[in-house]
This record gives structure tokens, sequence and C-alpha cells, in this order.
């Protein structure tokens, strides 16, 4: 998987939490992030052990995996990228996300 996978993307959301994996470690400062900026391309990370966190875990959980459809990668890969087309999911929809960088937050809705 390299850049050119991801340059057409919005946003890219990490998911951390209990027998998820280690917490993200933000890039600030490094190529890759400078990279993901300059594209408009926003990094998330959701720490589902914080109780101010929430996500729709039963829509990721139900929602197709399509990855494979767009590009060829290995099992690992399959495993820690899930991609869901919306308007496949949910048609005639699409993902709103509204950041406030100052509050640190972020909100994505399906509208």
């Amino acid at each position: 998987m390299s850049y050119a996978d991801i340059h057409n993307a919005a946003a890219l959301v990490e998911l951390s939490g209990k027998d998820i994996g280690p917490a993200p470690k933000p890039s600030l400062g490094t190529h890759f992030f400078q990279d993901l900026m300059e594209a408009q391309i926003y990094p998330l990370a959701i720490w589902l052990d914080d109780e101010r966190e929430y996500l729709n875990q039963e829509f990721f959980d139900n929602s197709p995996n399509t990855i494979l459809n767009l590009i060829e990668v290995d099992e690992m890969i399959e495993e820690c990228v899930h991609l869901i087309e919306i308007n496949k999911v949910k048609p005639g929809m699409h993902v709103e996300v509204v950041m406030d960088d100052e509050k640190g937050e972020a909100r994505g809705f399906l509208i």
C-alpha cells in the first residue's frame, strides 16, 4: 500500500482501544503527515477506550470491506484496513466530517 492508494481519500481514521492495537501516535512533523495535509487528507484517531469517544461499531462491523475491489493487498492489510463504500451500503448518502482544530474534536455524519 502506498500514498497513491489513498490520494483520493478525504480522511484517514485510525481506531485504537483494548484488543484493537496500540494507541495511535501523532505523526506531526513527519513527511507523510505533511503530504496528507497538503493533499487535504485529514488524519483522525479514535480512542475507543475513551468514554467521550463514540463510534457506531455495528455499522462498521456489518458493512462489507471493499478494499480488495480497489487494490490488491495481502491478508494482514485486509485485516487492518476496512474500506466502506458508503454509496453502496447507504445509497444516496455520504460521510460529512466536521473538525475543530482548536478544540481537538471531529465529528463524522452519514447524511
